[in-house]
């Protein structure tokens, strides 16, 4: 897809993050929907990439997580053309869908998601000591 025909000079306005259920059925998948329809994510075999909102769907429910503030929007589209033009890849701890999404949109680049299954794993490695320790 050429990548200028994503970008006009006209104002950018209505971008949300979004999410559907990830197709493994464990957890959601997230992406910046932009004003023409398509929506800006990172993937694990394409790294941040573009997918039209019916692709990026794919048949799942997609919900809006948050509205980009109408002040941050130009900024959010260079952010997301410099990380589509230079690829960082995808890396499930440091540049996922959550933190892709978040970092691209102006907010921290956490993932709420990997920081819940670090907890569970915590709580789980300290529940299998004491059992051991007693």
């Amino acid at each position: 897809m050429n990548n200028f025909a994503l970008f006009t000079n006209e104002l950018v306005s209505g971008i949300s993050i979004v999410a559907r259920p990830k197709l493994s059925g464990l957890g959601e998948h997230w992406g910046v929907l932009l004003p023409n329809g398509y929506v800006a994510h990172c993937t694990d075999d394409k790294g941040p990439h573009y997918v039209t909102y019916q692709e990026f769907a794919a048949g799942r429910p997609v919900k809006e997580i948050r509205k980009v503030p109408m002040s941050e929007s130009h900024a959010t589209m260079q952010r997301i053309q410099q990380e589509v033009s230079r690829p960082a890849g995808y890396h499930l701890i440091e540049n996922n869908c959550e933190i892709f999404a978040s970092r691209v949109t102006g907010g921290p680049p956490e993932s709420p998601q990997v920081k819940g299954w670090a907890f569970v794993l915590a709580v789980l490695t300290f529940v299998t000591i004491v059992a051991k320790a007693g």
